[in-house]
């Protein structure tokens, strides 16, 4: 009897180890995804020309986080294409050819129009979360697991940064609410006041999923924060619900930390806007 006792315990701690190790290696998985996209994000600005040296600051001159959309004025946030297509050949082209996808691309058109349509069919590996991958019926669009943080508020996305037109060198300014992606305009690192490593790039989420080729609040999410809202972290929440008690994000560093459910809700907004103001200590692990 006390053999069987004695298995039957022991059968119960390897099976908790065996579970554990395999939640952790999923939650390694996807923030190794994570890494894959906001390096692409990161680098998408990776040259200065030589008029950076003048001082003198200008869009064009500065590292910036691209746009949340493909630039076209002829078409609504949510009909253009998203920030994911022009980086798409900077995933792991072992794994997946993304690289023929995005020379498939026509800019010109909607996110679903012509040969775009047959693009955002497919199914994207780095975008899944590989511990709870989501699924879409047949000739649906292929979906993201994985969005840019748009900052605090529904309208945060649509939010533009001022300039000084009396002093030209001084950086733009960014209003308290902005997140990393805005739909119509780049953000340059240097509106990043809070500091790249108290703000939040990109997060993950398991439901409100939207296509990956899509747009707008497709693929970048504000943070809700009215009352009543749903929770900011965790099953049925805003982000998260892959993994137990919390969720991945990447930072504006290149880092990329698991924040839990128990995240201070005011902490998780600081670390959504670009300007808004830092709460210490900046959680993550």
């Amino acid at each position: 009897m006390a053999l069987v006792v004695f298995g039957l315990f022991t059968l119960g701690v390897l099976l908790t180890f065996v579970s554990k190790n395999r939640a952790n290696q999923d939650r390694v998985y996807c923030q190794n995804n994570l890494r894959i996209i906001s390096q692409g994000v990161l680098e998408a600005d990776l040259y200065l020309p030589p008029a950076a040296a003048a001082g003198v600051w200008a869009p064009a001159l500065n590292l910036s986080i691209p746009a949340g959309t493909v630039p076209n004025p002829a078409l609504p946030p949510e009909q253009r294409l998203s920030w994911i297509a022009p980086i798409l050949p900077g995933f792991d082209q072992k794994r997946q050819d993304t690289l023929a996808l995005e020379k498939a691309l026509d800019l010109t058109l909607a996110w679903d129009a012509g040969p775009n349509h047959a693009v955002g069919q497919t199914t994207v590996l780095t975008l899944l979360c590989f511990a709870n991958p989501a699924t879409v019926g047949p000739d649906q669009p292929g979906v993201t697991q994985y969005v840019g943080a748009g900052g605090v508020g529904p309208d945060a996305a649509s939010l533009k940064l001022t300039t000084d037109p009396l002093v030209p060198s001084k950086p733009p300014v960014a209003p308290p609410r902005a997140g990393c992606f805005r739909y119509d305009a780049k953000t340059p690192f240097v509106a990043i006041v809070d500091g790249t490593s108290n703000t939040i790039l990109l997060g993950e989420l398991s439901t409100d999923l939207g296509p990956w080729l899509q747009g707008g609040p497709s693929t970048v999410h504000t943070l809700d924060t009215v009352t009543g809202a749903r929770p900011q972290i965790g099953a049925g929440g805003q982000f998260g619900g892959n993994h137990f008690q919390g969720a991945n994000f990447a930072f504006a560093d290149g880092s990329v930390r698991f924040l839990t459910e128990r995240t201070n809700p005011k902490v998780l907004e600081s670390l959504f806007t670009i300007n808004g103001g830092t709460i210490d200590p900046v959680p993550g692990e």
